[in-house]
């Protein structure tokens, strides 16, 4: 029985793979796919080349303006973990056709920056290079200002997100996607202890964006303003909103432990005190 799918080939499969280094294209995750395992003439692969528009009708984000061909060839594919290829189907309104695009654009270029910057004998020098890159990452209001002071949730979320993207990948971008600073992602780095304390800042950062949405959610706070811009949340869980507080302020903690190794000045949560 003939298959109704426009299935990508082996070959478009395989291409699809290797332009992103085997690597999750979701810039949140970046997981690598492939691996040795037990059978020393075989491989473990938990990647997957999903369709941006689905391959079949009632699928997500199918396009009836698409011709079979259209849909297997390799521009309609982004290469995941498994775990990400379930999670942009179970949420098409926000998985969208342009942020997806997206995500294989940033992964590509990522891969190409591996590449070109892929080196043996990386030294403390080269590790100290990319450290100063992280920390200017978080030379921000997200990083800066007490949660009640917040300009919106949305741009908060949007710097978290860029933020871990940039710890991932190496790549800093503004709001527009363009890029203002590019090193290499957290992964180069060749020094454990700094390598492991990135890795568990990615992971408080995750958090956060995590807690924030199911803040949103359920409701938990409301925005105050007597001009509708500028103004003051307020959180009616004040735990989590110490959490959203400390939380960042453990995070610079993190990072500042490393620029005392190093010899930069360390970074600082200002909190500020307000009387309702």
């Amino acid at each position: 029985m003939a298959s109704n799918r426009d299935d990508f080939k082996a070959k478009t499969i395989d291409i699809m793979a290797k332009r992103v280094g085997y690597r999750c294209s979701n810039p949140n995750c970046r997981k690598l796919t492939c691996g040795a395992n037990d059978d020393p003439e075989n491989y473990s692969n938990i990647g997957v080349a999903a369709h941006i528009c689905a391959a079949a009708p009632g699928g997500k984000r199918y396009d009836t303006n698409m011709t079979s061909a259209e849909r297997k060839d390799i521009q309609n594919g982004i290469w995941l973990c498994q775990s990400c290829s379930k999670l942009i189907d179970s949420d098409d309104i926000r998985y969208t056709v342009d942020l997806l695009h997206k995500w294989k654009q940033l992964s590509e270029e990522a891969a190409i920056l591996e590449l070109e910057s892929a080196s043996p004998a990386q030294n403390t020098e080269q590790d100290i290079s990319l450290i100063k890159f992280y920390v200017q990452c978080f030379d921000r209001p997200a990083f800066q200002d007490d949660i009640r002071q917040e300009g919106r949730m949305e741009d908060f979320d949007r710097a978290i997100e860029d933020t871990i993207i940039a710890l991932n990948t190496g790549v800093l971008r503004t709001r527009d996607g363009d890029i203002i600073k590019q090193a290499d992602g957290k992964a180069f780095v060749q020094n454990p202890e700094w390598r492991e304390k990135l890795y568990n800042v990615v992971d408080i950062l995750t958090a956060i964006r995590r807690r924030l949405m199911i803040a949103e959610h359920d409701h938990v706070y409301s925005f105050y303003s007597d001009n509708g811009y500028d103004g003051m949340y307020c959180f009616n869980d004040r735990e989590l909103e110490e959490w959203f507080n400390s939380s960042r302020e453990e995070i610079l903690k993190i990072m500042s432990s490393i620029c005392r190794e190093i010899g930069v000045h360390e970074l600082r949560f200002s909190r500020r005190c307000y009387r309702w």
